[in-house]
């Protein structure tokens, strides 16, 4: 945690210097590859890792690895924030230079964009139509904002996040957040999705479900949004979320369920009934359940609360 004096010396330090003050603006917007700052700022690339070392060494930006990439982007305290976005608004809105960074950026992520928009239209169209059993998208929003309501949302997990829908309804909420998916294809989706919305307190990272990389007891509010159908082994998958869920904390499960009046529903709900054996055997207290109607499907949303911790 940053001190009031010496850390804040140490960061406007590293910061006061032109390709540094540069870099950190960037950063500021989303997450960004040493290849692609090379790009935005015209300059080699040991000048441009030594700049962001100094600049990470000093708390300024976090970086993390994906397979053979390492991305950087402002360091989510608080503290660090706050410093930052003070300084981006006194910055003039005509200078020539950061005009210049930010063609290049809105290049990059045109390009990003393009990739993320191609893979969609010809990898998931099957997985994507499942979203026309969701109906009304704003009904949908606002029943996860009504059960996210009454408490912080705090640091969040979005666990198989896709392209990045559960992250852009719950993440504005959120203080922090990492949306996380074993596609690399669907994380670059969801990373696109996210500097869409503008939203660049969040992360997205490479992970498997089953064995995700974060310690235990770290995040305050989980999701799980139309997962457990395709999961080889969802009562895995639930303790596992619950493990690296904070004592007290919240996990918002979304799942398709069969509609009472349905005569032929497809064959991706999940009883109800297993779903709560599921999150009761992880030790976990269903708070509240929501069920929205459907034609076909209903749309079940349960939370519930981690009340002790696992061997």
């Amino acid at each position: 945690m940053w001190t009031f004096y010496d850390d804040y010396i140490d960061a406007l330090k590293a910061i006061a210097e032109p390709t540094r003050f540069r870099l950190t603006r960037l950063c500021a917007q989303g997450e960004l590859t040493v290849s692609e700052l090379m790009r935005i700022v015209g300059q080699s690339q040991p000048r441009v890792s030594r700049h962001l070392k100094l600049l990470q060494d000093a708390g300024v930006l976090e970086s993390f690895r994906e397979q053979h990439w390492v991305f950087y982007r402002v360091a989510q305290n608080a503290h660090c924030q706050q410093l930052i976005s003070g300084l981006l608004k006194q910055l003039p809105m005509d200078d020539d230079l950061m005009e210049l960074d930010q063609a290049r950026l809105n290049e990059l992520r045109d390009a990003r964009a393009k990739l993320s928009e191609e893979f969609v239209e010809t990898e998931v169209p099957d997985w994507l139509r499942l979203h026309e059993y969701h109906g009304d998208e704003l009904r949908f929003s606002d029943a996860v904002k009504k059960a996210l309501a009454g408490r912080d949302v705090g640091h969040l997990l979005d666990i198989a996040t896709g392209t990045g829908r559960m992250l852009k309804i719950a993440g504005p909420l959120a203080d922090s957040g990492v949306g996380i998916d074993l596609s690399k294809k669907m994380v670059m989706v969801a990373r696109n999705a996210l500097a869409e919305a503008d939203l660049p307190h969040l992360t997205v990272r490479q992970e498997d479900m089953y064995q995700m990389r974060f310690p235990a007891r770290h995040f305050d509010t989980v999701t799980i949004d139309q997962v457990l159908y395709f999961a080889s082994n969802p009562d895995a998958l639930i303790k596992e979320a619950t493990r690296v869920l904070k004592p007290n904390g919240r996990l918002l499960l979304v799942a398709f369920t069969e509609a009472v009046e349905a005569k032929t529903p497809p064959s991706v709900s999940i009883a109800i009934s297993d779903i709560q054996h599921w999150l009761e055997e992880a030790g976990l207290k269903i708070t509240a359940t929501n069920v929205l109607p459907g034609d076909v499907l209903d749309i079940s949303l349960l939370v519930s609360e981690k009340t002790k911790d696992r061997p």
